[in-house]
């Protein structure tokens, strides 16, 4: 091989190395809803062999919440650094709920609001820097896209595709994603999340 090659060649791999190593060490993106069931995930305050909530369905691969106050839906596995995104509509005006970020095991802490007019803002939890973005989402029965990075006790949210906040102050360093039930009907679909090294 001649020295010219030699050269290039190695060029080329010190430019894509890094690439790879960011993918090895970040992963990809998976899975969070099957789009099917509700695997991977359980009910708050439920026990073996309560009966299913009747307020939480699955139809046509999007997560359907019909309403009522409890119970939650959260993850069985707690995470802590990571990246998720999921698309979510309200289905009627004067919509409440949220979105759990690094929360108890049965919910309740750390959550980004989706209520109407103060989407966006967190709850029960303090962050510094997190805001209501409410110009940032779209009219009722469209779907929005929201994007949330979770990385040390830093968090950026992106609404469609804008950054519409970023801060700092998250505890703990470990916790469950999770949806809340606030009485209003909810849809969400295309939930995937990204685990960070």
């Amino acid at each position: 091989m001649n020295c010219l090659l030699r050269s290039v060649l190695l060029a080329c791999a010190v430019v894509l190395l890094p690439a790879f190593v960011v993918r090895a060490v970040d992963g990809e993106f998976q899975p969070l809803f099957t789009g099917k069931d509700f695997s991977g995930w359980r009910f708050s305050l439920q026990k073996a062999g309560d009966p299913w909530p009747e307020n939480w369905k699955v139809k046509d691969g999007v997560i359907s919440l019909l309403g009522g106050m409890r119970p939650h839906l959260v993850t069985a596995r707690a995470y802590s650094d990571f990246e998720v995104r999921f698309e979510w509509r309200a289905l009627k005006d004067k919509f409440n709920g949220g979105f759990y970020i690094r929360c108890k095991p049965d919910a309740g802490n750390n959550q980004i609001r989706i209520d109407k007019g103060t989407e966006g803002a967190f709850l029960v939890g303090k962050i510094n820097g997190a805001v209501g973005v409410p110009t940032l989402q779209k009219a009722i029965g469209e779907w929005n896209e929201w994007r949330v990075l979770v990385k040390a006790d830093k968090v950026s949210l992106w609404c469609n595709g804008k950054l519409a906040w970023e801060g700092t102050g998250l505890t703990p360093e470990r916790g469950h994603i999770g949806l809340q039930a606030e009485g209003a009907p909810l849809e969400f679909r295309n939930l995937q999340v990204r685990e960070l090294k």
